[in-house]
């Protein structure tokens, strides 16, 4: 990839994950990287080509580091995953970001094209995990759930100092990670 593709793609991350899709023109991107309009056109079609070449470039990078994730801890998948996406989510704001705002904002192509391209094999290595450690549950069903349910803690993290009443807001990876692996593991039942 050429260098100037990556910056555009650099700089369309970064403001597509501050402002959101439709808050973004052509024209922004341009200026941020100091390069004419006919410049980004020659890089991507449009701004539908553009956002999809920006979270594939974001996407693709961080699977690959789950790769190196899994690999790492070949006897327990589910919690590096949940180790790593917990990690993503709350220490790249970029690809949280991005995730969260397609996620709510996206067009539904837009979405389907990235679950069937970028996030299928991620998805489908949670699925194997969950395979290998339960093969009594629906385990596609169990991954979805493990992925909401990693994607929903750290979202309502802004608001538990206000639930809670404790005024401790400095949740670690470390602490997210452990809570989120109480709730989906069995309790063992002492004799």
């Amino acid at each position: 990839m050429s260098d100037m593709r990556s910056q555009l793609l650099d700089t369309a991350a970064r403001l597509f994950a501050e402002r959101g899709y439709k808050a973004v023109s052509m024209r922004d991107i341009a200026k941020l990287v100091g390069v004419t309009q006919a410049n980004l056109y020659y890089h991507f079609r449009d701004k539908a080509d553009l956002i999809e070449a920006t979270l594939a470039s974001v996407f693709e990078a961080r699977a690959q580091e789950l790769d190196a994730w899994l690999a790492r801890h070949p006897s327990n998948q589910i919690e590096a995953f949940v180790r790593w996406f917990v990690q993503m989510l709350m220490t790249d704001r970029i690809f949280a970001r991005l995730l969260y705002r397609e996620l709510l904002d996206g067009d539904e192509a837009r979405i389907a094209a990235l679950s069937r391209t970028v996030l299928q094999k991620p998805f489908h290595s949670i699925v194997a995990a969950v395979r290998k450690g339960r093969l009594d549950v629906p385990a596609r069903e169990v991954a979805l759930s493990l992925v909401g349910f990693a994607l929903g803690q750290v979202l309502v993290l802004p608001l538990a100092p206000g639930l809670t009443g404790e005024s401790e807001t400095a949740d670690t990876v470390d602490r997210v990670v452990a809570r989120f692996l109480a709730l989906i593991q069995p309790a063992t039942v002492e004799a």
